[in-house]
């Protein structure tokens, strides 16, 4: 996908939707974005944020769960900034039945209503595919990495954000 497709898109969204500067944006300027990737590009995604704690979050707006949770996944990004935490959103919405440019209007106007001015990524894959790949049985999730990148914990079911920042907090006070 080009980057000014999605320059463009994210200025649509923001023109149609009203979008707000966020304390503690990281690249994104303040703007909530939404980008399509498929499994490999999530990993490399993952890869480039080496040096930090990487959160992401495995979700759907059809997910109630999900979207319950979700704002937690806001807060650890606003509480700790893009210094030593990195926070990515992925958005398994895909059905694999038409584009995913079509099908990223409702996941972009929750991200924006949210404030996720981080990573947010949609897979470009089928949600099942998604699901085998990432060895999870379905959304929500939630994968904390290392510094290097190595997977450090999965949290499934109904993961709450109490337990995953009790688990990050010793994990970002090691320097």
């Amino acid at each position: 996908m080009s980057r000014l497709f999605m320059i463009s898109l994210s200025l649509a969204a923001c023109v149609l939707l009203g979008c707000a500067d966020t304390p503690g944006a990281t690249a994104t300027e303040g703007k909530v974005t939404l980008e399509p990737r498929d499994f490999q590009g999530y990993q490399e995604l993952v890869a480039s944020k080496r040096g930090k704690i990487v959160v992401v979050d495995a979700w759907s707006t059809f997910c109630e769960p999900c979207v319950r949770e979700f704002p937690g996944l806001v807060a650890l990004h606003r509480k700790y900034g893009a210094e030593r935490l990195a926070c990515i959103s992925l958005c398994a919405n895909y059905a694999g039945l038409g584009k995913v440019t079509d099908e990223m209007r409702e996941p972009l106007e929750f991200l924006t209503r949210q404030g996720a001015t981080f990573d947010n990524v949609m897979s470009s894959e089928a949600d099942e595919d998604l699901y085998r790949k990432l060895k999870i049985s379905t959304v929500p999730a939630i994968f904390v990495y290392d510094r290097d990148g190595k997977l450090l914990k999965t949290f499934e079911g109904e993961p709450k954000y109490r337990d995953i920042e009790a688990f990050i907090a010793p994990l970002l006070a090691v320097k």
